[in-house]
């Protein structure tokens, strides 16, 4: 059979640089160079073959007729090897062409393989970078310890795509789940023993994977990333992730993000527990506990003008311990001070879940009573009263114990926290002058 004269070749370098700049892939590439192949040489019968480590490829060409094709190109450029066959009646024309094209492929694919990997790598950097704006722009404001845990564990879930997530904190002799998240039907992670897992993974650990037995035991089936949040030598708290959505792997990168993430997550722990601890000794009374004279007045002074706002009712119960000067003197100071402490557990214990209880000083307690009138106070006033008896039969050292309570209400008695203190305290002082152990309301 007669072969048609091939045109110029002249234009193929053009071609195939054109076919370069279009293809997305390299399937695509090898389709584009063959189709120039096929018109240039007038036969279909042209095949394209990619060995690579990192890549395998169909074979580009027609079905049928590659078994009595020959070989016209075999090139290579690093592991990156392209192999071209032709139809027989058109392999020696074609050989000059297809080494040239081979070496150029092979070339080609070589760098793209490089510069994909490269990309990647710029994708995780910007990824961890944007990763750590974030975490700091979540974690720079204060906020409370709970808050905060949450912030960490929703953060660090979405940022690795965890199927679930669970942060332990310490507890005792145990690291308790404290706060977990899942997108499927994981049970929540039980207790871990503390001292063994301090072991498994001491301070200053980075982030592993769960495969080590003694640490696999220790965080149960399903987990695969275990990430101590340490600040300095104290770990604040341990973060274990479940698989990955995408069902990748937890890699280097994983682990090495994993870390960076957990020294800033363990920081922001820290500082707001020390806000905490602050805003605890600015607002409790060292001896009892309870409010101290500042907070009570904060608290009061939001009930008053949420009584004016809703036309609601308040009252207060200022509460003095009736000799307490005499327990002072014949059993010391130190007695003293366990009384008031009993004294106020007492309360405490009787009051409801939005009822505020405080010292004011030396053995004056203050209680305010949202959504209570004087009258309804009075329920209150004896189950104290029954209280403090019975704590005079554990406690017989101390006597008969109580109290001197004057009562005021918002709005009936003051609109200002000075003004219903003044009218509790007036209430009060008759209480005392009245024989002390009996309860006043202030006058109107």
């Amino acid at each position: 059979m007669g072969l048609t004269p091939y045109p110029s070749l002249a234009t193929l370098p053009s071609a195939f640089a054109a076919a370069c700049r279009l293809s997305r892939t390299d399937g695509e590439l090898f389709e584009r160079c063959r189709v120039v192949l096929v018109r240039r040489f007038q036969s279909e019968r042209i095949w394209f073959d990619l060995v690579s480590p990192a890549e395998s490829l169909p074979r580009v060409g027609p079905a049928a007729g590659v078994e009595n094709a020959v070989e016209v190109a075999r090139l290579a450029s690093g592991e990156t090897e392209v192999v071209i066959h032709a139809d027989p009646l058109v392999a020696e024309e074609m050989r000059p062409v297809a080494m040239a094209l081979a070496l150029g492929l092979s070339v080609v694919i070589e760098l793209r393989g490089i510069l994909l990997e490269r990309q990647t790598a710029l994708d995780d950097a910007v990824f961890q970078l944007r990763a750590l704006r974030q975490v700091a722009r979540l974690l720079s404001s204060v906020h409370s310890t709970e808050e905060t845990e949450q912030l960490i564990l929703d953060f660090m879930a979405e940022v690795f795509f965890a199927w679930w997530a669970c942060l332990y904190r310490p507890d005792g002799e145990s690291y308790s789940p404290s706060v977990f998240r899942s997108l499927n039907d994981r049970l929540r992670p039980a207790p871990m023993d503390r001292s063994a897992l301090d072991e498994a993974l001491p301070p200053g650990s980075a982030a592993t994977g769960a495969d080590d037995s003694r640490l696999a035991e220790l965080v149960g089936p399903g987990a695969e990333l275990v990430v101590p949040l340490d600040a300095g030598a104290e770990r604040m708290a341990v973060l274990v992730l479940g698989s990955r959505i995408s069902d990748k792997l937890y890699g280097r990168a994983e682990s090495e993000l994993a870390g960076t993430l957990s020294f800033a997550a363990a920081i922001a722990l820290k500082n707001s527990e020390l806000v905490e601890q602050l805003h605890s000794a600015a607002t409790t009374d060292e001896l009892t506990g309870l409010f101290n004279r500042r907070a009570l007045e904060e608290r009061l002074a939001a009930e008053i003008s949420r009584s004016l706002r809703h036309q609601l009712h308040t009252s207060v119960l200022m509460l003095d311990l009736d000799r307490f000067k005499v327990v002072n003197d014949t059993m010391g100071h130190a007695a003293g001070d366990r009384l008031l402490v009993q004294v106020g557990q007492v309360l405490r214990k009787q009051c409801r879940a939005l009822d505020v209880v405080g010292r004011l000083g030396g053995d004056e307690f203050l209680v305010i009573l949202p959504m209570t009138r004087p009258a309804e106070a009075t329920v209150f006033v004896a189950r104290v009263q029954t209280s403090l008896r019975e704590m005079e039969k554990t406690n017989p050292e101390f006597g008969a114990c109580t109290l001197s309570m004057g009562i005021a209400e918002s709005p009936h008695h003051g609109t200002t926290v000075s003004s219903v203190l003044a009218a509790a305290d007036n209430a009060l002082y008759r209480a005392k002058r009245g024989g002390r152990n009996t309860v006043e309301v202030a006058e109107s």
